[in-house]
Order: structure tokens, then sequence, then C-alpha cells
């Protein structure tokens, strides 16, 4: 007779299984196997967390939430149930009780590496791009991915910064990634280039497509960051009634919170919010694989070398910008502003030697411990003697010298103005 294996045993290869399935990215499978094992053991806390993420995958929501609220009954304290709750708030858009338990999360002992991804979009969806960027630069450095890349690029352009959203799209744009392209034509719109973003969208989605989108791309400028964000991720635009989506089980990205999920019915009826507009250009370009044929290819590829070109020329102009800043900088640090009195002048600089040493004969004592500088003015040389501690002093002793019939005046410099020693 063989020997009957302990329920422990076949649970426990039951979930290696299950995490297998989830690993490969087949969250329905997953899914299936997860609820195989609560179906003989309901209070499994690793299978419920499983389950909900496996739910949460392939977007029903609705049962995520119930495995995961289940797992909480049960344990909680279970920090892996808190981030699997934070997600699942997240995906129905609710960004303050995502990061709330995203926190929690964290203080029972989950690494905020493994939340980090998901964290940044609760940040971005709550108007905090550069928080939602510390943690996607945590996560990319941890465990890259082309979905945080696209989100980090999105991020920046939330915050406005177009070079460096394009900077972070670039690679995936060079490898054909087909959501970067779409969102590129978002950064274009985010950050006001709407001729670009309309150029752009007409090279990779149809021409109805193209005329539904049109009314929102200006617009998105405009917005604060929070509410670009939830137009861009969750296809929330303001002042429009978000349309309503079922939940369906169909095999989904390895991140959770994807702009696919909201696909409306096919044949798409005629676009009455920003999310169905969103929707359908998402799905139209997902089916294209290159994204565009050679032609269109041709062009997007130009024109993403343009903006690389329009990239590295304003990075060069802003090194310059800061090259001569901080060149002037230091002529002012040795040339701060001083007080002098000019005792001659001359269109030659070079003769202004000679006659420091003709009025150093004549007015000895008066110029005995100074040293002759000099400044160009116009038309001629300055020929000065100091610095002065005070305009006063300075002051103070041109009027001495008046009187002994040397004529003199009071010269301030700003800072920045050179003075040299004359030789």
């Amino acid at each position: 007779m063989q020997p009957v294996e302990a329920p422990q045993q076949l649970a426990s290869d039951a979930l290696q299984l299950a995490e297998q399935a989830a690993a490969k990215g087949d969250s329905a499978e997953a899914l299936s196997r997860y609820l195989r094992i609560l179906s003989a053991a309901p209070d499994n806390i690793q299978a419920l967390v499983g389950a909900g993420r496996a739910a949460l995958a392939v977007g029903d929501t609705n049962a995520a939430a119930g495995f995961l609220s289940r797992a909480d009954v049960l344990d909680p304290k279970n920090g892996q149930v808190k981030a699997g709750l934070a997600a699942t708030m997240l995906a129905n858009g609710n960004a303050r009780a995502a990061l709330r338990l995203f926190n929690e999360a964290v203080s029972l002992g989950v690494n905020q590496a493994d939340i980090a991804a998901d964290r940044g979009l609760a940040y971005d969806l709550r108007g905090a791009p550069r928080r939602a960027q510390a943690d996607y630069g945590l996560a990319l450095r941890t465990k890259p991915s082309d979905e945080v890349t696209r989100r980090m690029a999105l991020s920046y352009a939330f915050a406005g910064d177009r070079a460096s959203a394009l900077a972070t799209l670039d690679p995936l744009l060079r490898k054909q990634d087909v959501p970067a392209w779409r969102d590129r034509v978002f950064i274009y719109a985010l950050t006001g280039d709407l001729a670009d973003a309309q150029h752009d969208a007409s090279l990779i989605l149809p021409p109805a497509q193209v005329a539904e989108l049109a009314p929102y791309l200006p617009r998105l400028a405009a917005l604060k960051p929070s509410d670009r964000a939830a137009a861009v991720h969750l296809g929330r635009f303001p002042g429009e009634t978000p349309p309503e989506v079922k939940p369906t089980i169909v095999a989904a990205p390895r991140i959770p919170i994807d702009r696919a999920t909201l696909v409306p019915q096919q044949p798409p009826a005629p676009a009455q919010t920003f999310a169905q507009v969103q929707a359908a250009a998402q799905q139209t370009q997902a089916e294209l694989t290159p994204p565009a044929d050679a032609a269109r290819q041709g062009k997007l590829d130009a024109r993403a070398r343009a903006a690389e070109k329009r990239r590295e020329a304003a990075e060069a102009a802003a090194k310059a910008r800061r090259e001569r800043e901080a060149e002037a900088r230091e002529v002012s640090r040795k040339n701060p502003a001083r007080h002098w009195v000019q005792i001659a002048g001359g269109a030659n600089k070079r003769d202004l030697g000679k006659e420091w040493d003709k009025l150093k004969g004549r007015w000895s004592s008066q110029l005995a411990g100074r040293s002759p500088w000099t400044m160009h003015y116009r038309f001629t040389n300055r020929l000065l003697i100091g610095p002065f501690a005070t305009s006063k002093a300075a002051q103070d002793w041109v009027g001495e010298r008046k009187k002994e019939g040397f004529s003199t005046f009071r010269v301030e410099t700003r800072a920045g103005e050179q003075v040299e020693r004359v030789d």
C-alpha cells in the first residue's frame, strides 16, 4: 500500500506550484491553484495573500479585496497582507489609503524595495512626484522593470520636467516598446508641447482615435500634478464621471496597476470620457507590433533622433550657462566691490607705469606705501591707488590732496569689475 501524504505536505506542494505560476506571470493559473488550496483550507494565510495578488493581477479588484481582507482579519500584523491591501486600494484609485497601508506594511517588516514601484504611483496620484521618483529609483535599482521606467518618465512629466521624462523613456523607444510610444504622446502634452503630442498620436493611432483624443491633450498641461497622474494612469479626467469598468478574468501584465485594464467593449462605442478614449487608443496601439509600418517607423525614428538632439542641445546650453555662472562667481570672488582713488589716466595702458613714476617723483610723500592699479574705462585706462577700506577713507584722501594741489577723485568698482596691478 502506498503511504498517504500528510495534508501539510499536499498544501506545501500546491502552494509551490501556485507560486511558480505567479512567478512565470501566469496569474490566471496561479489564481486557479490558490482557489483549490482555499477550498480545502480557507484560512491559509499564504494562499489568501497569493489569491489576492493573482486576482489583482488579472483585474478582479473585488475578489482581491475579499481574499486580502479575510487574511487581514486572521493575521492583522502581517506586512504582506497590508502590502496586498495597499495595492488593491491603489487599483481602485484610493492613493491616500494605499499610502497608509504601504507604510504599515513597511513598519511590519516588508522591504521598502518590494513596494516602491506601487508606492511611487500612489505618491504621483497624491501630487508628490519627487517622492514618487525616489521610490521609482529604488525599485529600478533593485528590480529593473520597463513599466517602472515608464512610470518614472511620466512622473517627470507630471512635474513639468520634459527633458528628464524623454531621457528616461528614450531606451524603451529605441527598443520599440509599444507603451513607451503612447506615453511619449502624453509626455509632450503634459509639458505643453501640443504640436509634438498631436503629431506622434497621428503616427501611432488611427485617425478616428486621434480625433477623439484631440479635445483632451490640450487640457493636460493645465492640470495639477495629482490630476495629471489620475488622467494618465487611471483615465480619470477632472469633471468626468469614470466609466464603469467591470473586472474580467484575463491574462494581465505583471504590474497590477496598468492602464490596459481600462478596455471598452468591442466594437468601441463613441468615446464619452478620457478613460474610454485612452483605453481604445491603448488597445489599438498594443496590437501594433512593430508600432507602425516602415514609413511611419522611419518618421518616429527621425523624431526620436531630433528629440535627442534637442535634449543634447539643451544640456549643452545648460552646461555652458553653469560654466559662465561659475566663471562670473570666480571673477566676483577675486574682484569684490572696492574703493579706489584715480590719480591719472591714459589711452595706452603700457604708458601708465611711466606716469606712475612721474607722479611718485612729484608727490612722493603722498604716494608713499601705495601701489598703482588700473582698469579700463570707455576709451581710456584709469590709474588708481588703493583699495581703501571705505568710501569715506577714499574721499578723505581726495580731500587732503586737493588742499595740496593734487587733483584726484574717488572711484567705486562693482563686484566682478577687474582691476589689475600696474607693472
